[in-house]
């Protein structure tokens, strides 16, 4: 019986059904001889089946069985579990007085085990410090120190190791860590209300000034998640300062005072301070300092990890450090913390300040072809961009750039430098000289310095003095080259460097 015809090269074949069923049988030889997976419906790895194998996570792998949670890591996904081994289990055990799985119920396995998982694929190339991008499942955020590298030194809750990364499967993967991590239950400010023997005093300042709910609401009033730091000073602290009560502080002096206590972010102490490595040719100094802006974006505070006291020039350390909670990290504080309101007489350090202009974002005004406010593109050509340099006398090697070329006078570049404090500062400019033009720097109408030619030498690293200038306000600052003479600018950087009198 005829079945179809297929025309092939103007030749008319006939097949059978006898004809059709030995095809399909050559066919499926075929797929059998050559291994063919993608005719085989499902050959996906996936997690809880392969981690079954793993003797080391062998109590994990109960504890999802016991918290009925072994199936939620055979579907899809995407998950990333941060897996503890038998070891932290172990620990676990003993800080909580128990002897093992079994003397939990299945509700607690779940809680604390649905924390280690978040929905999504988080390699550790991608790890941030402090609070992770994703919140896990329960809602709550998983928070990891870096600061000694993410791949096999990564911390997490201040807690856990993260010691073997990235065991990779189809729905999913794998980071290894030596210990169990029970999620945060309560936000900052419910933490200090609930403890009242330690925070009382603390706590009633916050509330009069308005700024307890900061602390205690998990989002802000645009719905996004809160993720604040506070550096608490404790009754005993405060009794030692002269402080029993902020009833009859002035209100504005006292939202300022805990404005002052507060940064933006939840990071462990062990980021406040990284490494700057020094570059001699441009007068940057090796330093383990840093600053960091308060909540009043105006004053800062000052970390040293060279110090013996971390805090406010070796005057202030932490008595207990890391307290994660569900919106933040609170850190208690040994000493009184006041901060400084002065400008030119400060006690409380600034540090050194690092412009490269080629990390910066800068905008162009008077340059043919671009439009004014224009950023600089990455080319090897052209009035406006950012290149690589090499071979000019700098000790660095090779440095990205940014080159300038204005069409007339009073054409200008400004520059956003990140991260200046209240207060004076000598301002040092690295270029490479050669037929440059004149400009004067300023910042809104003020004049810092007095116009320089940028055409001195022929080699990096001029270390020429631009000015000082004193900025009366914290943050992120825009200053401004404005061209005299017209020729073209060659930077590589501004160091900014704190000037005390």
């Amino acid at each position: 019986m005829k079945i179809f015809d297929i025309k092939n090269w103007g030749v008319t074949r006939v097949f059978t059904r006898l004809s059709i069923i030995a095809l399909m049988a050559v066919s499926l030889s075929a797929c059998r001889d050559n291994s063919l997976s993608y005719m085989v419906k499902d050959r996906q790895v996936y997690m809880f089946d392969q981690i079954s194998q793993d003797t080391s996570l062998s109590l994990t792998v109960q504890a999802l069985q016991i918290a009925n949670m072994a199936p939620t890591l055979n579907t899809y996904g995407p998950f990333t579990f941060f897996a503890p081994d038998n070891a932290g289990w172990k620990q676990y055990f003993k800080n909580k007085g128990k002897t093992s799985l079994t003397d939990f119920t299945a509700a607690q396995l779940k809680t604390v085990l649905t924390y280690l998982i978040m929905p999504t694929r988080l390699y550790a190339a991608n790890f941030i410090q402090g609070p992770q991008a994703t919140a896990s499942g329960a809602g709550d955020f998983l928070t990891l120190d870096i600061s000694k590298g993410y791949k096999y030194n990564a911390i997490a809750n201040g807690i856990a190791h993260v010691y073997q990364t990235d065991i990779v499967f189809s729905n999913g993967l794998v980071h290894k860590m030596d210990a169990v991590i029970d999620p945060p239950t309560l936000t900052i400010g419910q933490f200090l209300s609930q403890n009242p023997n330690t925070y009382s005093v603390l706590t009633a300042g916050l509330q009069r000034a308005g700024l307890l709910d900061t602390l205690t609401l998990l989002n802000d009033k645009n719905n996004t998640r809160v993720a604040l730091t506070l550096f608490a000073e404790t009754n005993d602290v405060l009794k030692a300062a002269g402080i029993t009560t902020f009833a009859n502080m002035p209100l504005p002096e006292l939202k300022s005072f805990m404005l002052y206590h507060i940064i933006k972010g939840a990071n462990f102490s062990s980021s406040y301070t990284p490494y700057t490595a020094p570059i001699a040719g441009i007068k940057l100094i090796e330093r383990y300092d840093n600053t960091i802006l308060t909540l009043d974006n105006q004053n800062w505070i000052y970390f040293n990890l060279a110090d013996l006291k971390l805090i406010n020039n070796s005057t202030i350390g932490l008595s207990a450090s890391d307290i994660l909670m569900r919106n933040g990290i609170i850190h208690n504080v040994d000493k009184h913390m006041v901060f400084d309101t002065t400008i030119d007489n400060q006690t409380t350090k600034r540090t050194q300040i690092y412009h490269y202009f080629s990390l910066a974002s800068s905008f162009a005004y008077g340059v043919t072809g671009f439009a004014a406010g224009a950023p600089p593109p990455t080319t090897t050509s052209g009035n406006w961009r950012i290149y690589a340099e090499s071979g000019t006398g700098t000790t660095r090697g090779t440095i990205n750039c940014l080159f300038y070329s204005p069409h007339a006078t009073n054409d200008s570049l400004t520059s956003i430098v990140k991260n200046i404090r209240r207060g004076t500062y000598r301002i040092e400019a690295n270029y490479k000289g050669g037929g440059r033009g004149t400009y004067q720097l300023m910042c809104g109408n003020d004049l810092i310095g007095t116009p320089l030619n940028y055409g001195l030498g022929t080699t990096w690293e001029q270390k020429v003095f631009v000015g000082n200038y004193t900025f009366k306000q914290s943050g992120d600052i825009k200053l401004k080259l404005v061209c005299t003479v017209v020729g073209g600018l060659d930077l590589d950087c501004f160091v900014l460097t704190p000037v005390y009198k």
